[in-house]
């Protein structure tokens, strides 16, 4: 136990290193390394989200990989001057990945990729088959819609009276015009309880949220792009290997979704654990993640 509790506070001080590149149309990327070796690329949710939510799990690479928090366009340190379908446009997104792949200078990826991450590391592979190595999808939407509607009404049964009433008072009109920042912050973390099978396990990750983690201007941007998305049709081209890990609480439900997508792939459900399965059970998590990419990637 010692042992573990001096590994895991090591691996705190592990710093970053950060840099910056140019999209294709200009815009300035930021991604930051953690650790030395293979690059695998750490793409984050929402839309919106920053990297920094999955820094954990850049700690447990970082043993043995070179791990990459991509700030997506909009995303983080990624930031933009308008946030619309022109400049958030979703080929602008996936080019962006690519633009990535020649920075680090990898003639292939390998994606480990959260939620709405991994269906943009679905679009990257779509397009680009030939430039994946390995795709390790967490909690990841679907290739389609068929789960969203679910996944509202899963959501929506696992708010508290305490969080809708929270939901309610931050999405009034007049907060929102008055301090958005401050009023999406609120809801975020309002909602963030839902996602987790222990929701005491919610609080490492609102805990560190500020106004800069989840840009809903992003998102809004992004997901009025996405009311047809339907990736299936090219996705069959991929012969990379994929493991789809994917909590068993997680109101998401598009895991089988996913794994059918992907001929050969390979499914984990995690019991005990909802859409952020490595905060709740990390061990089994990590495990997954490091023997699929030392035995199934090279």
């Amino acid at each position: 136990m010692r042992r573990v509790l001096v590994l895991s506070l090591l691996l705190l001080a592990l710093p970053l290193s950060g840099a910056t590149f140019r999209s294709d149309d200009g815009v300035t990327l930021h991604y930051e390394v953690i650790g030395k070796g293979e690059p695998i690329v750490l793409l984050s949710g929402g839309p919106g989200f920053s990297p920094d939510y999955l820094r954990p799990i850049a700690e447990a690479l970082a043993k043995h990989y070179a791990a990459v928090l991509f700030h997506q366009r909009g995303t983080g340190k990624s930031t933009l001057e308008k946030y619309d379908g022109s400049t958030m446009e979703l080929n602008k997104l996936v080019a962006d990945v690519d633009a990535l792949r020649r920075e680090l200078k990898q003639e292939k990826l390998t994606i480990v990729a959260h939620s709405f991450g991994g269906i943009l590391s679905m679009m990257y592979a779509r397009d680009h088959p030939e430039r994946v190595r390995a795709l390790a999808l967490i909690d990841s939407g679907g290739p389609t819609l068929q789960s969203v509607a679910k996944f509202n009404a899963n959501l929506e049964a696992r708010f508290t009276a305490e969080e809708k009433a929270r939901i309610k008072e931050w999405s009034d009109p007049e907060r929102l015009k008055t301090d958005r920042k401050r009023a999406v912050l609120e809801i975020t973390k309002a909602k963030t309880p839902a996602y987790f099978a222990d929701r005491a396990k919610a609080k490492s990750l609102m805990d560190p949220m500020d106004e800069h983690t989840f840009n809903d201007a992003a998102f809004w941007a992004i997901v009025m792009q996405m009311m047809a998305l339907d990736l299936r049709s090219g996705l069959e081209k991929v012969k990379a290997p994929v493991l789809v890990i994917h909590g068993k609480q997680d109101p998401l439900e598009s895991a089988q979704e996913v794994h059918a997508t992907f001929a050969g792939s390979r499914l984990e459900l995690i019991d005990n654990a909802g859409h952020f399965p490595w905060l709740e059970q990390p061990e089994k998590v990590y495990g997954l993640l490091t023997g699929f990419l030392a035995e199934d990637c090279h």
